[in-house]
């Protein structure tokens, strides 16, 4: 029992920390420094952690680190447009990834590259964010299955804090936008699946490699196939 109200004090604790920093001068860079460092203090399983964001134009960023090698796998992410991150912001709200390196079918490109750089499991967290941006936590370890129904609890806290630190509801229509976008990307991948009879993964590595040969955007590759297909409908 002593246990458990030491792990309760400790997890009141960094989140009060983090809400304090939410009233002083840059208090949005440290919120989201305080809440990685206190994710990984707290989180049974974390070894690392990091904030991203998801703009608008389909770029991803990295808002808040715990260390190089967040910054390494996140790195990854937002150039393969691929991994528990990617699929956390645009898919599920919650991604949990218990071995990494069974899961080359479903990222071909960066599970192997973020085991070889000794990460095992993730558990990424949806955020709604500020300015026209959806975002994620992502929580990272060295061992396998690292991450259980206690780490999702207490993640999703931090993560609900860390959207607080973002904007949260005091940028509702910002937030309208970036949900806009999401659909875009939705209707697109949709497209994709009934053409080419592929799952939704299949279709978001289809949408994003085509983003990536036509050194575009992935929102702007999907604004077009939308209106591809509403033109080849109208003149059918």
């Amino acid at each position: 029992m002593n246990e458990t109200i030491d792990e309760d004090s400790g997890l009141v604790v960094e989140l009060s920390r983090a809400a304090q920093r939410l009233q002083r001068p840059d208090s949005e860079n440290e919120a989201l420094r305080s809440i990685v460092t206190g994710a990984v203090d707290t989180v049974p399983g974390a070894e690392h952690a990091g904030v991203s964001l998801l703009h608008r134009d389909g770029g991803i960023t990295s808002a808040a680190i715990s260390d190089a090698t967040v910054e390494e796998v996140d790195q990854l992410q937002a150039d393969y447009r691929e991994g528990p991150c990617v699929t956390a912001l645009w898919e599920q709200h919650t991604v949990i990834v218990d071995d990494l390196s069974a899961e080359t079918d479903r990222w071909p490109r960066f599970a192997p590259e973020a085991a070889a750089l000794r990460v095992a499991s993730m558990l990424s967290f949806q955020l709604f964010t500020r300015d026209d941006s959806v975002g994620a936590l992502n929580l990272y370890s060295g061992l396998p299955r690292s991450f259980g129904t206690e780490s999702q609890l207490l993640g999703g806290l931090f993560a609900a804090h860390a959207a607080t630190a973002l904007g949260g509801a005091r940028h509702v229509a910002q937030l309208h936008r970036a949900l806009a976008t999401r659909d875009v990307i939705g209707q697109a991948k949709g497209i994709l699946m009934e053409r080419f009879e592929v799952d939704a993964d299949t279709a978001f590595r289809l949408l994003a490699r085509s983003a990536q040969d036509a050194n575009m955007k992935l929102v702007a590759v999907a604004r077009w196939l939308t209106r591809a297909e509403a033109s080849d409908e109208r003149d059918a």
